[in-house]
């Protein structure tokens, strides 16, 4: 089979254009929480909990299918450096992605001015007792970690483009929706 026409099939391209929709929208949003009054911030942190939540449970199963199943081959011209920088790229993508919601999450159990209810249903304040000093630890690596991770977000969408305009290969044709190229 011609490597070139092989995309990805329709789980790999669901859960990456779900969490890849819900991750930039929070990063986007997310970052401007804190100037807020906190009334309003702790109304949206609720679907932002939420959505993080949603997040992490979507990552476990897009690392699940990963691992147990294989994506398409690389298009046989790309250079052996391209190939090592998009593995890492992915690959970090998928730690960072794992360990942001993580975060949020182990700041939301330190945070004592309000409770941090995802869904209307977990309550993470619930689970540890309040702590400023690990409330603003956990919410400095969440900060970072959004930092680095809209980094390689905006590396990853420009080596797509880069593919697509300039290569004029088929690496984004493979996973975008609606793709009439052969599934693996």
């Amino acid at each position: 089979m011609n490597n070139i026409e092989s995309g990805y099939n329709s789980t790999y391209k669901w859960l990456h254009w779900t969490i890849g929709f819900i991750a930039i929208t929070m990063l986007i949003f997310g970052s401007g929480l804190e100037s807020l009054p906190l009334n309003e911030r702790q109304k949206l942190i609720m679907g932002h909990s939420g959505l993080g939540t949603l997040v992490l449970l979507l990552m476990i199963v897009r690392l699940g299918w990963r691992l147990t199943h294989r994506p398409p081959p690389l298009i046989d011209s790309t250079p052996k450096w391209q190939v090592h920088l998009s593995k890492s790229v992915h690959w970090t993508l998928y730690a960072l992605l794992l360990a942001q919601p993580i975060f949020g999450i182990l700041q939301a159990m330190y945070i004592s001015d309000y409770d941090i209810i995802a869904f209307g249903l977990i309550n993470y304040s619930e689970f540890a007792q309040g702590n400023a000093r690990k409330a603003q630890f956990f919410h400095a690596l969440h900060g970072a970690n959004a930092t680095i991770i809209s980094i390689l977000v905006i590396i990853h969408v420009l080596a797509a483009l880069y593919h697509h305009f300039f290569q004029k290969d088929n690496v984004l044709r493979r996973m975008l929706p609606g793709n009439k190229s052969k599934s693996l």
